[in-house]
């Protein structure tokens, strides 16, 4: 918005350097954006956020200068509207507010939720005309171009007060009527602008005895509007409900200085004020008579009591707030503020321009502004040291040490969508029953809530293969949303080859590696060994689908894309997934605990391959040679697993590559191999396991 100095000095008396006043504005949330030069001195251009409406006038900004330079504002005379003999002032006479109608008028306001108050006001003898030069260079220091003195008017009072108004051709309207109501559907109006708009009956509009005159609190139509000829002019002066005006100029497409400040919520006590400031204005510079004045709705305006308790506000803005600067303070931007005591709480009522002030943390802002941000206190946020309960547990800690794991296992982090599409979820196979959809998406490409953290991951997989990056190993921590649930999930996905540091050779990705790179995270973050059971998934292939369990109880799946999967995210290359429960996951963590120096001794290697039942699992493997080896037992690794021609039907080949050590000395090789045919008689015993 587009403030002259010249213009605000009329309501505050400012005594320093544009640059420093612009500097004491933006400094108290008021952005000062840049100062352009006019021919009556500078322009300050302002960034007026959306809950400051009240800011949306010369006099609004004047309320803030005044309260942050401690002066007095001096509002426009609500008595009249001479010009005085030197200067731009105006003055008005005592009967301008004057609201005793004298000749018919009908106003019917039939949408009372659309439009609280409605005041019109009858003007006869009106002479257009061209508005007078300092008129006409006001308007255009703030960016509007001169009509006819009545416009002009009108959108002066709009700059000036915040107040949008609307003049009418009088003569031009049936039946000496104003009606407020919604309009009909598929009724026409053609606006201002000259565009034929089609309405529909969620629209509000101002119409006559027969038909819509105008867009409530957006734009006039052509057949009703001032002209040269015109002679009797009816005056707008209304409060519209910010919803409906913001829906219809959405629906419209179509934006005005009026619909602005509808949007944002007018003062309702300005309805008046602004109408007859108007109507002198046009009795001095159009020569008008006012012959009749209607006001409809509700004048009353209910305000809101805050209590403001000083204790409070110091614990918020981190200094002592004392009851009698706090008053001031408050008094200074127009609020009502009663008290018990010096000490007690405040009880503050706002002034109807400040809708955006509803509670008392809104009143502690009010004092930071005035007060000075930059003489506020900086502190370290502190916070308890919490134990190891839930909290702890999804602490930052915890998420950072489970980062650290999965860069440890070889896994580079991402960051993808919370919000995904409903074709996602199809291109994933994923049960549509899962997913939470938003009620009003942006757009349809974020209208479900994911229930995975798969449509993102493959969503990256994708990019970088596409991009000629085809070795990808990711991992995800991120929230999902599942049957209602939010969850915090932990996603893995690989493909290509798997090379998880330099030092290591390259292989190619499978479930087996996926399951590598979860062991090490499990380990690092629980010390414990996780298991996999094989389980149905919609989006994983049969026979490559698992159920993941840790400690004994189910914390997840994995498995290998299927072939549609991979297709319809036009991948030509196999790729894993594996997402784990961080909740279930960090129910297990351990505490830390001291790292253990390498031992001296080395240890003795042993190979075993055995012949066994093809669905027994290897976890029950790995379980019986720990049992059986006991303390010595320092490495167990599945190095192969064969099925095929060369071993009976049903059965598996597995060889297991073991360490054999003792921390304390050197093993000899009888010791080795006196654990290793405990071993090997073990799997045997409870097994069925054939040595080869």
């Amino acid at each position: 918005m587009k403030v002259p100095l010249e213009w605000l000095k009329e309501y505050v008396t400012i005594r320093i350097a544009p640059e420093a006043l612009a500097e004491r504005l933006t400094m108290a949330g008021l952005e000062v954006i840049g100062i352009e030069g006019g021919p009556h001195g500078p322009v300050f251009n302002l960034e007026i956020t959306p809950n400051r409406a009240d800011c949306l006038s010369i006099v609004g900004v004047a309320r803030e200068v005044a309260a942050i330079t401690n002066q007095r504002l001096k509002l426009p005379s609500a008595q009249g509207s001479r010009r005085k003999a030197q200067g731009n002032g105006i003055c008005l006479q005592p009967s301008a507010f004057s609201l005793q109608p004298r000749a018919k008028l009908t106003i019917r306001i039939e949408d009372k939720q659309g439009c609280q108050r409605y005041i019109g006001r009858l003007m006869e003898g009106v002479r257009v005309g061209p508005s007078p030069e300092w008129l006409q260079q006001r308007l255009l220091a703030c960016g509007a171009r001169p009509i006819n003195n009545v416009v002009d008017i009108t959108n002066y009072v709009l700059f000036e007060l915040g107040q949008p108004l609307h003049a009418f051709d009088a003569d031009r309207l049936s039946g000496q009527t104003i009606r407020v109501r919604r309009a009909a559907a598929t009724e026409r109006l053609t606006t201002l602008d000259g565009v034929p708009r089609t309405l529909t009956a969620d629209m509000l509009v101002i119409a006559d005895a027969q038909q819509p005159v105008a867009v409530a609190g957006i734009m006039g139509g052509s057949g009703s509007e001032v002209t040269q000829g015109t002679t009797r002019v009816l005056l707008e002066s209304a409060f519209f409900d910010p919803v409906t005006v913001r829906r219809t100029a959405r629906a419209l497409g179509l934006t005005s200085e009026s619909s602005y400040r509808f949007e944002r919520g007018v003062d309702p006590e300005g309805v008046a004020r602004a109408s007859a400031r108007a109507a002198e204005l046009i009795a001095e510079l159009a020569v008008g008579r006012e012959t009749a004045v209607k006001d409809a709705g509700a004048s009353a305006v209910s305000r809101t009591t805050i209590v403001l308790e000083p204790a409070r506000a110091q614990r918020w803005l981190g200094v002592p707030v004392p009851s009698s600067a706090a008053r001031a303070t408050l008094a200074r931007l127009g609020c009502r503020v009663a008290s018990s005591g010096t000490t007690g709480p405040l009880r503050v009522s706002p002034p109807s321009y400040r809708r955006d002030l509803s509670s008392d943390v809104d009143l502690y802002e009010e004092l930071a502004r005035l007060m000075g941000y930059d003489r506020l206190p900086s502190a370290i946020p502190s916070a308890p040291i919490a134990g190891r309960g839930d909290e702890a547990r999804s602490s930052y800690a915890a998420l950072q040490t489970l980062r650290r794991a999965c860069a440890g296992a070889g896994l580079t982090e991402v960051v993808t969508w919370s919000l995904v599409s409903e074709a996602q979820l199809s291109r994933c196979r994923w049960p549509a029953a899962d997913a939470a959809r938003l009620a009003n998406p942006l757009s349809q490409d974020h209208a479900v809530l994911r229930p995975s953290l798969l449509m993102g991951l493959l969503q990256v997989l994708r990019h970088n293969v596409s991009r000629g990056t085809t070795s990808v190993s990711i991992f995800e921590i991120g929230h999902t949303m599942r049957h209602g649930q939010e969850q915090l999930q932990l996603g893995v996905m690989i493909s290509g080859a798997w090379f998880p540091d330099w030092t290591a050779p390259k292989q190619a990705s499978s479930l087996w590696v996926l399951k590598g790179a979860l062991q090490a995270i499990a380990r690092a973050m629980t010390g414990q060994e996780i298991a996999m059971a094989a389980g149905a998934l919609p989006w994983a292939g049969a026979g490559e689908s698992a159920v993941v369990a840790l400690g004994g109880g189910a914390v997840g799946s994995a498995g290998a894309l299927t072939p549609s999967v991979l297709e319809a995210h036009d991948l030509k290359q196999p790729a894993w997934f594996a997402e784990l429960s961080l909740e279930a996951v960090f129910a297990l963590t351990r505490p830390a605990t001291a790292a253990k120096p390498p031992t001296e001794f080395p240890p003795v290697k042993r190979d075993l391959s055995i012949l066994l039942e093809e669905n027994t699992p290897y976890a029950d493997v790995d379980r019986i040679i720990r049992e059986a080896a006991g303390a010595l037992a320092d490495r167990i690794e599945l190095i192969d697993r064969f099925t095929g021609k060369q071993v009976p039907a049903g059965k598996q080949s597995l060889t297991v590559s073991l360490d054999y050590r003792d921390p304390s000395r050197t093993l000899t090789s009888e010791e080795a191999d006196a654990a290793h045919q405990r071993v090997a008689q073990a799997l045997s015993e409870r097994l069925g396991a054939v040595r080869r």
